[in-house]
């Protein structure tokens, strides 16, 4: 027997219809904080329902046959007292669904599951998204998480590695680490947390659990910090799997779980994108990956160029879970949770020194190019502010300069298309008086304008500052006149003239820099990991000479 995904109970009110639906007769409390997850379980009374029609709980069959090598499962679930069960499939199109299992149980316990089923997993069009639902048939039953297996051999072992970067956010990555280290099915699987710290205000004592180590690190943004873990992890050359994450996030740890039993199982290696739900409105998907300006015409550069896939859609109706059903294809996933083979990485290498802003668009542009699937595979996914809610200023400076590099290095980047559209951006953003925005645009653009190079051996630690300060000139007291808008368009001007003197030989700088700088040798020096790693072994020969001296 193998286990290939829990049936969790809401760990809040707020969340409920996205693990389960229950009718008058049956209730769970949400107010036994003191209790383990775990041990949380749906009261019902004669008559109650418990279904997990729902996102978290249904089991999307489509995918797993499309991309795995499962056939059948089977449901154990922990009842108590009498019940019957009907396990439902439905289909993208069909508002019906259909029973595909049936069965009365009586003198249900926890401590025996019951086995409901096989399933036989249909691997045609007619497969769709499979869940159950259970009515009690005596005075008082109850209902605990469950599980859902196979008797199928994996294809493959996983080990996880799993990187968080973080730059002080110490309460989210507590609970994060709680959510991990608290789930009981997680438990027995194969993984290691590198918690890369680029705020370096962590405290290593907190650290001491055999599957978690804290990495200090330099702020070299998201880019610098997940790239940071994924260079220690293949120094233990012990993984055959990565996972990306978020530090700003909330984790619903099934979404791991799942995501080993897809490896394991899976027909080929392929990318998991997952999806990203409003951590403001709980029940609506934001993104489920995303394509990289496909509204623009051949790909040029222009606005809107990240279009998110199934965006805003309200998981609490079942028509939007089957929706999930009809796959999208999407360029990218966002590093908030994204998965992908060692076998990967040694084929395409290492996230390029963006900072933040475009790098997991132009790593999945890579994938994309080796010929790997990216599939925003339901329902993993985890709780984050989307990119609407944020809104600061400097974040315009690495956008628009990471989205010149990434068209240069993947598609040919028209300088008479690039002018235009960030002529637009400047000219709006004057009209607005949002001149800091102006600013930051033009700053972007000359940076862009030296090359790779500039990136190469600029000191991240010492930029993010300053960009952080330019987006604030004009807020901070700088003139605010028609004069100050006239010196930035003739800063611009400028610079777009400069631009059209060195336009090919930058643009092919930097395609031909970007192998060099996803290297690990490149990312060693960048952050300083070999001038660390030899001031560490010039300190313990130190130690060692003074314990001989003293012998």
């Amino acid at each position: 027997m193998n286990i290939v995904g829990g049936i969790k109970l809401p760990k809040s009110v707020e969340a409920s219809d996205l693990y389960i639906q229950c009718n008058e007769s049956a209730s769970i409390d949400y107010q036994e904080s003191d209790k383990q997850q775990s041990d949380k379980q749906v009261v019902l009374r004669q008559g109650g329902i418990v279904s997990v029609n729902s996102y978290f709980n249904s089991f999307y069959e489509k995918y797993y046959t499309k991309y795995t090598n499962l056939g059948a499962i089977y449901y154990l679930l922990q009842l108590q007292g009498d019940f019957e069960v009907a396990v439902c499939r439905e289909v993208f199109g069909n508002n019906n669904k259909t029973i595909v299992f049936q069965e009365k149980f009586v003198n249900c316990q926890f401590s025996q599951p019951v086995k409901v089923g096989p399933i036989n997993l249909l691997q045609d069009d007619k497969a769709g998204r499979i869940y159950f639902e259970i009515t009690c048939t005596s005075d008082r039953g109850a209902f605990k998480e469950s599980a859902i297996a196979t008797d199928e051999t994996p294809t493959r072992e996983v080990s996880l590695a799993i990187v968080i970067c973080t730059f002080k956010k110490e309460d989210y990555i507590k609970n994060t680490l709680a959510a991990i280290f608290q789930d009981k099915l997680l438990a027995t699987k194969n993984f290691k947390l590198f918690v890369v710290d680029n705020g370096r205000t962590l405290d290593a004592a907190d650290f001491t659990q055999p599957k978690l180590e804290l990495v200090p690190n330099i702020n070299a943004g998201g880019s610098g910090g997940f790239t940071r873990g994924l260079v220690e992890a293949l120094a233990e050359n012990a993984y055959s799997h990565f996972l990306l994450m978020d530090d700003d996030i909330e984790l619903e740890s099934e979404s791991i779980y799942r995501l080993f039993g897809l490896h394991e199982y899976a027909k080929v290696d392929l990318a998991v994108a997952g999806g990203l739900l409003n951590l403001q409105k709980k029940h609506l998907l934001y993104e489920a990956g995303a394509l990289y300006n496909a509204g623009a015409k051949n790909r040029g550069f222009g606005p809107g160029s990240l279009t998110p896939a199934y965006n805003n859609i309200d998981l609490r109706d079942a028509n939007s879970l089957n929706s999930l059903l009809v796959e999208e294809y999407i360029d990218y996933g966002g590093f908030w949770f994204f998965s992908f083979s060692k076998e990967l990485v040694d084929r395409i290498q290492l996230p390029l020194p963006f900072f933040i802003k475009i790098d997991d668009v132009e790593f999945g542009l890579r994938i994309r190019e080796a010929g790997n699937n990216i599939v925003a595979f339901p329902p993993m996914a985890v709780w984050h502010l989307p990119a609407s809610a944020k809104n600061v200023n400097w974040e315009n400076y690495y956008y628009t300069r990471n989205d010149l590099a990434a068209y240069a290095i993947h598609y040919s980047l028209s300088y008479r298309d690039a002018v235009t559209h960030l002529t637009k951006v400047i000219i709006q953003s004057l009209a607005s008086f949002d001149l800091d925005r102006a600013l930051v645009t033009i700053a972007a653009f000359e940076d862009y304008l030296k090359g790779p190079n500039f990136l190469k051996n600029s000191d991240p630690e010492t930029l993010h500052p300053y960009i952080i300060k330019l987006s604030k000139s004009y807020r901070e007291g700088q003139e605010t006149d028609k004069l100050a808008s006239i010196k930035l368009l003739a800063r611009w001007f400028n610079a777009a003239a400069q631009g059209s003197k060195v336009w090919s030989s930058v643009s092919s700088e930097w395609k031909n820099a970007a192998r060099e700088m996803t290297s690990t040798l490149f990312w060693q020096q960048y952050l300083g990991l070999e001038s660390n790693r030899t001031q560490e072994k010039v300190e313990n020969f130190e130690l060692k000479i003074e314990s001989v001296t003293r012998i």
